[in-house]
């Protein structure tokens, strides 16, 4: 799967922002696990394509097939902190901010994009199911795209750090 092309709906494009949020907040989530070093195309990309089209009623974003999977890894992570975010208790941050969330910048984002959970955190719950029925969504879309054909058979295989074969 090279690229595919997402047509978001303003109220979706601020899930999926949420989401790389997330997904940018955990220490090492643009680092390759093998090399350990910086993705070349990660979701920082997306951050920057979207964030200016936030505001349009339809949004375009191009992901490749590694950004696809952090961005349904980060969706599914902010499904988590959403769904726990009412139960939390208000935590002092050194700049004086109440910050509920174990990923660093997860509540500015949340209460920028949807700011009506600062009145009422079970708002968090609702935003969750809508976070989760959007992944659905791209998940049977991206089922429903042909499989990509391996072009050499080394190339797909994947390498693992143990150095000899068993």
């Amino acid at each position: 799967m090279p690229e595919v092309e997402l047509q978001l709906r303003q109220e979706d494009a601020k899930l999926i922002f949420l989401a790389v949020a997330y997904h940018l907040g955990r220490p090492g989530s643009e680092l390759d696990p093998i090399t350990k070093q910086p993705v070349e195309h990660g979701l920082a990309e997306i951050a920057a394509e979207l964030q200016p089209q936030m505001r349009m009623a339809v949004a375009r974003i191009f992901l490749r097939d590694n950004q696809l999977k952090r961005l349904l890894s980060g969706m599914l992570g902010s499904i988590t902190e959403l769904k726990a975010y009412p139960m939390l208790d208000l935590r002092a941050d050194e700049d004086g901010s109440g910050r509920r969330s174990s990923v660093a910048g997860f509540d500015r984002s949340l209460l920028h994009l949807f700011p009506e959970v600062e009145e009422d955190p079970e708002n968090a719950l609702d935003i969750a199911e809508r976070m989760l029925m959007l992944k659905r969504k791209m998940d049977q879309k991206m089922a429903e795209l042909p499989p990509e054909m391996p072009q050499d058979e080394d190339q797909g295989k994947k390498r693992g750090w143990w150095p000899f074969k068993r």
